[in-house]
């Protein structure tokens, strides 16, 4: 399959069913495969077996958790040898899941996708962690606490730990709020993904693909602001200023009484003399 349509269409199905009714692997592919046409879907969904198959031979069903996690980091963070991305981290490479099980690096979400999916092959559910300005993944009962950081090759977490972490991150130590540590929803798991895709494509000016990444954010949540708003401006640097004049109108209209609504409403009338203009 090499049409991106397909792949719109595809994302589109999944995301719009009711409840949580979503394979994220084969959702993070049809992003991918959207706009890298070159992307193997089953190929990819065989990685990931092949990837549980081994990681399995380490394993015993008479293990607790703690050494289970142990283990499964040992031998996709170590054997296998996935890690973060330090030296080009804001590649939009990091967010296709194809691209990351072959170049075995990538950013939080896309490590944590792949032990996730390797983890379920292997009867342990985990769930997403969305700290602040970090992704990890939780298993077990979660009064337990266990953590695993993938991006860091699979190392134990505790909570205190994670704290830990995002203090090194802020430079400042981090209040602990309980919101942190609710897992995510399969969307909002791919929301995170798309918006990583889009603020990456717009860090190197590569506005067609920071827009279809919006685009597909807006297919999971047609009313989030800032999503309408963001992509607005992409709009309107590629001179779709009719598009952006839209995005803009329904973007007041689901938050009316905005502090920044005259201000957007400045914009709008400016790019109508722009559109005139034009004609």
């Amino acid at each position: 399959m090499n049409d991106p349509y397909t792949y719109r269409r595809l994302f589109a199905d999944m995301v719009g069913r009711l409840g949580d009714d979503i394979d994220l692997a084969r959702g993070a592919l049809y992003i991918a495969g959207e706009d890298r046409q070159d992307t193997d879907v089953e190929g990819s969904i065989r990685a990931l077996d092949e990837l549980a198959i081994g990681a399995s031979e380490g394993l015993d069903p008479s293990m607790d958790m703690p050494t289970k996690l142990a283990r499964l980091g040992m031998h996709l963070g170590l054997k296998e040898g996935y890690r973060g991305d330090t030296v080009d981290y804001y590649n939009p490479q990091n967010v296709y899941l194809d691209r990351v099980l072959e170049r075995k690096k990538g950013i939080p979400i896309t490590l944590s996708l792949i032990y996730m999916e390797v983890a379920l092959r292997l009867g342990i559910v985990c769930e997403a962690i969305g700290l602040p300005g970090h992704l990890v993944i939780r298993a077990g009962d979660p009064e337990m606490e266990l953590f695993m950081d993938p991006f860091h090759r699979g190392r134990l977490l505790s909570k205190d730990d994670c704290l830990e972490l995002m203090s090194e991150m802020y430079g400042e130590r981090v209040e602990i709020r309980n919101e942190f540590f609710h897992p995510y929803t399969k969307k909002q798991f791919l929301m995170r993904m798309l918006a990583n895709l889009k603020s990456m494509h717009v860090r190197r000016r590569n506005y067609s693909e920071a827009i279809a990444a919006a685009d597909r954010m807006a297919l999971i949540d047609p009313n989030l602001g800032s999503n309408l708003k963001e992509r607005a401006w992409m709009f309107r640097e590629t001179g779709q200023y009719r598009k952006a004049i839209d995005d803009l109108q329904a973007y007041l209209k689901l938050q009316p009484g905005l502090d920044e609504a005259n201000m957007v409403k400045w914009e709008i009338r400016l790019l109508r003399k722009i559109l005139a203009s034009l004609n």
